[in-house]
């Protein structure tokens, strides 16, 4: 039986093993796909790779020959010694499990973890087409969308951003603070709300861009969306996803290319979210999540689910900020305002609550940052530190329109430090835009591949898209048009903030037209570049 069960997850990896070099990833569930459609016949696949299956096959024999078939089946083990057959069977059952998910990780073993152990372009060796599969629930591939010439929609997109750099000004220190379920509803200095008393007044000696949007709804699809440029277009989350181990380039490794210091700091678990894997996989990067947290501070700053509360992780940030080369590019994400919304018990008292659980915690995290603020002061190299503050996405709201496509979705984003000239700014925005206005903001010189754009180009109209009930969306405030996988829209409107309805608008005019040429451009793209591992800058060939 076990013979029969591991020929066709041998026969996958030998096709896989050989075609790797093609495709220069290793398959997910799709595979399945392919070989299931008639005019992609399995004995293909056979015929083409036979060699390498044909040597798996024969090891697989010659472990089957010489292995010993002595003993009693288990179900007779369990009639004559039932107390030892079963111990057996608990302790071959245990290990079972403990070896199919690969360990005590948080997350079981899937592709991503390749990342923690070997360089990345040491993945698709480490890695193995069965695990590729397991790795991406559903099963379900990315449907490769064809609306135009491949080569119109790389010339509306434009996926590549060229920093050139001022080599006479001396580069920032970067800190982007990324504050979990940070949503634009809480706030005082975009909606008028009580939660967020430092930042309201802090926000007055920012730039301010009052129309950001999240490329997503979860805490997984900010990853991509800002480091890589990457929206969520994607049915199951990239990271969950088969493509997770394409060949990416993050902004940690175009930051380290420059000579920056880079490093991610997470105060949660190790295996959160895949976030380790990913970002080590697909970049050089250190990352700090809970396991690095001082053990003599553990006991005290952990809120006993997540990791560690938002007030102590920022401060020891901060610490560590200033014990790393200069410059660096360093990333926190908070995590206190995420369900179940606790407060250290010192403080509990002092914040009071609102009309949603999470509103005490987001008064929590503010102050978090206010105390964050007051100390960064005595640090000499915070006077040549560029920081960004958002969000990862939003959370639940009181009004309805936080429920609509583009309410759904908002969040703020903040620039304060060296250069800065405090105001507010109306163009529309995405997390995909962070990067490379950190880029243009600090002087760097280098290339990043996304569908990112420099905010402060005059020529960028600005918009922001994401995926939401099964439509692709693409937002220019206050106008958002969906359209199906087939490029039909099923909705075009317009909704200015707060409102309850929005007003539905006819299929025509120079707008209509040309968000949804930009929306069909940027999802044929995308899933282009994701079925073919095509989301990074290709080097010219030698000649």
């Amino acid at each position: 039986m076990m013979i029969v069960g591991a020929t066709p997850i041998i026969i996958l990896n030998g096709i896989d093993t050989a075609y790797s070099k093609i495709s220069g990833r290793r398959s997910g569930a799709e595979i399945l796909n392919t070989i299931s459609d008639p005019g992609n016949s399995i004995w293909l696949y056979l015929s083409d790779y036979w060699p390498g299956i044909l040597l798996l096959l024969t090891s697989l024999l010659l472990i089957y020959k010489y292995t010993p078939t002595t003993g009693l089946p288990l179900y007779q083990d369990l009639r004559k010694e039932p107390r030892r057959a079963g111990g057996i069977f608990i302790l071959f059952f245990g290990f079972w499990l403990f070896s199919a998910r690969g360990g005590f990780h948080l997350k079981p073993l899937c592709t991503l973890h390749a990342g923690l152990y070997v360089r990345p372009e040491l993945t698709l060796l480490t890695i193995s087409t069965p695990l590729n599969i397991i790795s991406m629930p559903g099963g379900e591939a990315v449907p490769e969308a064809q609306f135009m010439d491949l080569s119109q929609a790389k010339d509306i997109v434009n996926p590549v951003f060229v920093s050139t750099g001022d080599k006479k000004t001396l580069p920032n220190n970067i800190v982007l603070i990324i504050v979990e379920s940070l949503g634009r509803d809480y706030t005082g200095f975009l909606n008028k709300k009580p939660y967020t008393p430092f930042l309201d007044t802090f926000s007055k000696q920012c730039m301010n861009f009052r129309f950001c949007y999240a490329n997503g709804t979860r805490s997984i699809e900010m990853l991509p969306s800002i480091f890589c440029g990457m929206p969520g277009l994607i049915e199951t989350h990239y990271l969950n996803s088969g493509y997770a181990g394409n060949t990416i380039q993050n902004a940690f490794d175009v930051f380290h290319r420059t000579g920056y210091s880079t490093a991610f700091f997470h105060g949660a678990a190790n295996g959160t979210m895949f976030f380790q894997g990913f970002l080590q996989q697909t970049g050089t990067v250190k990352y700090f999540g809970r396991d690095e947290y001082p053990k003599e501070l553990f006991k005290r700053d952990f809120d006993d689910n997540w990791g560690i509360f938002d007030e102590p992780y920022l401060q020891y940030f901060l610490r560590c900020c200033d014990t790393m080369r200069k410059p660096f590019f360093n990333a926190v994400f908070t995590l206190s305002s995420h369900h179940p919304y606790k407060v250290p018990p010192h403080l509990d008292k002092k914040f009071k609550e609102g009309n949603l659980p999470i509103h005490k915690s987001i008064r929590y995290t503010d102050y978090a940052l206010m105390k964050f603020f007051e100390s960064a002061k005595k640090y000499k190299w915070v006077d040549n530190t560029l920081f960004v503050i958002t969000g990862d996405h939003t959370s639940y709201g009181e009004d309805d329109y936080f429920y609509s496509p583009s309410g759904h979705f908002e969040i703020p984003l903040l620039f304060y430090g060296k250069g800065i000239q405090p105001g507010v700014i109306d163009k529309t925005v995405s997390q995909c835009d962070i990067v490379p206005a950190i880029m243009h903001l600090s002087n760097v010189r280098g290339s990043f591949y996304g569908f990112g754009k420099n905010p402060f180009d005059s020529t960028y109209s600005g918009y922001s898209l994401h995926k939401e009930k099964n439509l692709y969306y693409i937002i220019s405030y206050p106008y958002s048009l969906g359209m199906d996988a087939n490029g039909d829209v099923k909705d075009f409107h317009l909704q200015f903030r707060n409102r309850k309805k929005p007003v539905m608008l006819k299929k025509e005019g120079n707008v209509y037209h040309s968000l949804l040429l930009k929306l069909k451009a940027h999802v044929q793209l995308f899933t282009h570049n994701v079925r073919q591992n095509e989301w990074f800058i290709k080097q010219p060939k030698e000649q």
